[in-house]
């Protein structure tokens, strides 16, 4: 399998071809200061770009854009001191197959390049961990916000009446209009009226928002039984 390296610095090419030695991956004698540069590939699916993404990583995601446009089946690895995860992204969107740091080592490299080459994305430890974290941070202020929020519903709520109370653990459970009608032995229009007052005293948008109110206040059928919920 040929590797082609893109970069402006011969050193990193000396380094790939050391590392990659006796190995399946041959590195092409001459690395390319950019995309444009590359002649055109007969079997692209036994090549292996790698860019060097050191300098300026939006540079990279623009070598990669021109790279999958014109060898569209031959993979591609971005090789960088280190990554953040908004570039990683526009560089996939873009083509990218796999993303390496700099310091890694030798057995690692080897292992990723031919994972790249089977078809397998490959990214570093540090750019899922931050992703997780990005996610984790979003998360918590939403689910607070679901919390008060449903907290806040109970406090606004008004008394609910039996037969509201009894409906509402149908909309709990998921049951559409036409089921509690026939097991309430109420027509759907006067089920439907129901709902609506429902929703309006709960402070619910919809029945799903309703749903989660009576999961948050009513545990059990017997809460409906009493007359009235607050």
């Amino acid at each position: 399998m040929q590797v082609v390296p893109i970069c402006s610095n011969s050193l990193l090419r000396l380094g790939l071809e050391n590392i990659l030695s006796d190995t399946h991956f041959v590195v092409s004698h001459r690395a390319y200061d950019g995309a444009s540069e590359v002649p055109g590939i007969q079997d692209e699916t036994s090549v292996l770009f790698i860019i060097d993404g050191s300098s300026h990583l939006n540079d990279a995601v623009d070598q990669v854009r021109h790279l999958r446009t014109h060898s569209p089946t031959a993979k591609i690895v971005v090789l960088a001191d280190r990554f953040q995860a908004d570039t990683v992204a526009a560089a996939w969107e873009a083509g990218a197959n796999g993303f390496c740091l700099s310091n890694i080592k030798r057995d690692i490299l080897i292992r990723s390049l031919e994972l790249v080459m089977l078809g397998e994305a490959v990214l570093p430890f540090s750019v899922v961990l931050s992703a997780m974290e990005e996610l984790a941070h979003h998360a918590v202020p939403k689910a607070a916000e679901a919390t008060w929020n449903l907290e806040n519903s109970e406090l606004k709520g008004r008394k609910l009446s039996g037969r509201e109370a009894e409906i509402l653990i149908y909309l709990k459970e998921g049951a559409p209009n036409k089921v509690i009608a026939r097991k309430l032995k109420l027509s759907e229009a006067t089920v439907k009226v129901h709902v609506k007052a429902i929703l309006k005293k709960v402070g619910a948008g919809n029945r799903t928002q309703a749903a989660l109110w009576a999961a948050h206040n009513l545990s059990t059928t017997a809460d409906a039984c009493g007359g009235e919920v607050t």
